[in-house]
């Protein structure tokens, strides 16, 4: 990644606690929202379902075993409502996100950094191909591997996750979760790294810590592959619809590919999956040749032309 030639005006003078605070506030936020979401979502579950089977539930407070019995029936109302669960918590981050990232951009005008040009619509065409095919051959890569037989908690949170209606998979995990995760992880975190440093160091913490809180290796592996990658299309398209969209591309092949099998007939055959494989390697590496010559740097004689414009009127 080219570095900027641009002087970019200094960050304000924070103390430490602030620029901690700065940096992973946002992650915080984003944590606190979906306790509160899974909390407020298990009480109405426990009441909802303690309402509809009420004898059971007095009884089973006189019985050990029924109490286990109970809440493993609780657990299980909790584990189908995953996904919902995640969509709302997404929902209401979504709004408070967009708070902070118009705070930040408006900081930046006010101290006249110069934001990178935007690329045209047209161009989104490149940063969804290579979204999918980058994402199609991690997933048979893993599959190959067989990551998911070694991996704790993975094939539980799959199987959490893609048991809801599809609708609801499509509305919760492939339109508002990429949204609201793009706004944190590229929006801010990236973001605010990036005025700091240089792009490939904002890059690697943000899609680091993406990873990490995957909370399992095989998303874990798969969250840092695909975050720099996110991060990369954030740098040279100017604008964090870019993440957004190509987040939204995958998620939805995912979504899709486990609804109608895809994985499972790729896995049939090792052959069929070895040549799916290295095709889409080569049209990821096509669709990066193509990214990277989208021209991403600032022009800083038009914006000073637009400054002084606005000075004199």
């Amino acid at each position: 990644m080219e570095e900027q030639n641009r002087q970019v005006p200094p960050m304000p003078p924070r103390s430490n606690g602030k620029r901690m605070w700065h940096l992973c506030g946002p992650l915080v936020i984003k944590w606190a929202i979906g306790f509160g979401v899974s909390m407020a979502a298990m009480m109405a579950l426990s009441f909802t379902y303690i309402y509809a089977h009420y004898d059971a539930a007095m009884s089973a407070m006189q019985d050990e075993t029924q109490m286990m019995n109970l809440y493993a029936n609780l657990l299980e109302e909790y584990i189908n409502a995953t996904t919902l669960v995640e969509g709302i918590a997404a929902l209401v981050t979504i709004p408070v996100m967009l708070v902070l990232f118009h705070k930040d951009r408006v900081a930046e005008k006010l101290r006249g950094v110069i934001p990178n040009k935007k690329a045209p619509i047209w161009k989104y065409l490149a940063e969804i191909v290579l979204a999918l095919s980058l994402s199609m051959g991690l997933n048979n890569l893993i599959l190959i591997a067989n990551l998911p037989s070694v991996s704790d908690g993975y094939q539980e949170t799959m199987d959490a996750l893609y048991s809801a209606p599809l609708f609801v998979q499509i509305i919760s995990l492939a339109v508002l979760v990429p949204i609201s995760e793009e706004l944190v992880f590229r929006g801010l975190l990236f973001k605010r790294l990036r005025e700091q440093g240089a792009f490939m160091q904002a890059a690697l913490y943000s899609s680091i810590v993406f990873g990490l809180l995957h909370m399992n290796m095989v998303q874990m592996i798969y969250g840092f592959i695909l975050g720099m990658m996110l991060a990369y299309v954030y740098e040279k398209y100017g604008s964090v619809k870019a993440p957004i969209v190509a987040h939204m591309a995958m998620n939805l092949l995912s979504v899709l590919g486990t609804e109608f099998k895809l994985y499972e007939w790729l896995v049939e055959d090792s052959l069929r999956i070895g040549i799916i494989t290295v095709a889409c390697a080569a049209v990821s590496a096509t669709m990066f040749v193509l990214i990277q010559r989208i021209d991403e740097r600032p022009d800083i004689e038009e914006q000073m032309n637009k400054n002084e414009n606005l000075a004199d009127a």
